[in-house]
Parts: structure tokens; sequence; C-alpha cells
């Protein structure tokens, strides 16, 4: 309940509405994102996820979409273990999750993944 919506986040804030964004995850077990994640994003960027509520990836239609991205390779292998068909579409982007660690921890992921988004997205 971090990475993700904080990905989601960080993409629609550089990204804008020329492109919908949605995230999910294999097991979200919470119904926001992370206190952390939350104040991460509003602190260093101004952008609020506080509403954000995780849903399960198997919710999302994804022979709908043009790119997925799994966070790490745990997520990625899965991705495409479910999905084969859509392997072409499925990136991996290694980035650690740093649910249940420091705020120092929560600002590396989410400079990593704005140095992502702007590298491979934009």
């Amino acid at each position: 309940m971090c990475r993700s919506p904080m990905a989601e986040g960080l993409a629609k804030n550089i990204l804008g509405s020329r492109v919908k964004i949605s995230s999910a995850g294999l097991a979200p077990f919470s119904k926001n994102a992370t206190r952390e994640a939350v104040g991460i994003l509003k602190d260093l960027y101004g952008i609020d996820i506080s509403e954000h509520y995780p849903k399960p990836v198997m919710d999302l239609d994804l022979n709908r979409v043009d790119l997925i991205i799994g966070l790490d390779s745990t997520v990625y292998s899965y991705l495409r273990d479910v999905y084969p068909h859509l392997s072409e579409k499925i990136l991996l982007w290694e980035i650690e999750d740093p649910f249940g660690k420091d705020m120092k921890a929560y600002k590396e992921t989410a400079e990593k993944i704005q140095d992502h988004i702007k590298k491979y997205l934009v």
C-alpha cells in the first residue's frame, strides 16, 4: 500500500491527463495508502494520495491497457505467468518496497519511481 499508490500519484502528476493511470497490487490488505507514502508525496511533491484505495490487480482489465509495470521481480514474474499473452506490454522496474521501513526509504522509493517515469515514460 505504498509503492503502487506512490507510482500512480507521481505518474499522474508528471504525465497529466493525457494518459489514464491505475495502480494495483497482488494482495492489497489495507484500505488506504500508508501514512508514510501519503506524507512523502505531500511533503516532497505536493501530491495528495490520501484518498487512494488499493485494489487487487485481478480487478483491472489488463487486456485493455497499453503498458503494465511490475515494480519488482516478484510482481513482474506473477504478471508474466498469469497474463502470458500480455508479456510484450509488461515492464520490470526493480524498485524496493519501503513498507515497514523509515521515511528515508520512502523518500528514496519516491525518487526512484520519479526517475523511472521521467526516463521511460516522458
